[in-house]
């Protein structure tokens, strides 16, 4: 059973948020859901809107709204290799 999920995990990468509004904020996502690094950056995006609409923290929820995350350490072949974190900058 051990072995299965170290099987499942592999594909796992954690996603960062480096903002200095939203720093620490983590998803973890399957990569092999994706096909691109914008998609799984519109997710962490949609996540981190939702976590605050369904709080009632507007005014979180309207700065985040603002929010142009990308990457400046990983290009998407780079995460589909790596088990390192990737960051999500906002602040370029």
């Amino acid at each position: 059973m051990e072995k299965s999920n170290l099987i499942v995990n592999k594909y796992e990468r954690k996603f960062i948020a480096s903002s200095k509004l939203f720093w620490g904020y983590t998803q973890q996502y399957d990569i092999r859901l994706y096909d691109n690094i914008e998609d799984i950056i519109k997710d962490f995006h949609e996540s981190l809107m939702e976590l605050f609409k369904k709080n009632n923290l507007e005014i979180l929820y309207e700065e985040c709204q603002k929010c142009k995350f990308h990457c400046h350490t990983h290009t998407f072949g780079e995460i589909l290799v790596t088990e390192n974190d990737v960051y999500f900058c906002d602040h370029c």
